[in-house]
């Protein structure tokens, strides 16, 4: 992101490979296993999963972390509340996990998300990427913001693993 100061902000690429799909890699400086720790804990992803400054929250995060474990994730912000929730397909700790995510305002769609985590010289890639179920959702949410909120996201993610 443009303007930040956090760590490896310029390493965050949002690309879309096919009508379906959005791709999205960002490199944090922490190891493989803290950065899955940060994503899947909720008394982590709470610090930084739509985090996007000044009144945002997320009073709600509830991982169940297992292959068919539900989770969901409410985003408090200025205007109201976002909430979104899903089921984990697959979970290859510190490597992988595949999930349902449904934005509870459109429950009938459903995107499928793989997050990969692969180690380069002491610090993590994450790839991320998005299945949508028409090339026209995949559009609505590019249109909405979302890239840019994933990035602040990630910037916060990469804040958070500093601490840790």
């Amino acid at each position: 992101m443009v303007g930040s100061s956090a760590a490896n902000s310029e390493s965050f690429i949002v690309t879309t490979p096919s009508d379906c799909e959005i791709h999205m890699t960002r490199l944090f400086n922490a190891p493989r296993r803290l950065v899955f720790e940060t994503m899947t804990k909720p008394e982590h992803v709470k610090h930084w999963w739509g985090r996007l400054g000044e009144g945002y929250s997320v009073p709600v995060c509830e991982i169940d972390l297992r292959p068919g474990g539900a989770w969901r994730f409410v985003n408090r912000h200025p205007k109201g509340d976002a909430a979104f929730h899903g089921e984990y397909r697959e979970i290859t700790p510190p490597s992988r996990i595949v999930f349902t995510e449904i934005f509870e305002q459109f429950p009938d769609t459903v995107s499928v998300v793989t997050a990969e985590l692969t180690e380069e010289d002491g610090k993590t890639r994450l790839t991320t990427t998005v299945r949508y179920p028409s090339p026209q959702v995949r559009d609505m949410v590019m249109a909405s913001g979302m890239a840019k909120g994933a990035g602040i996201s990630y910037d916060r993610l990469e804040e958070l693993v500093a601490e840790l």
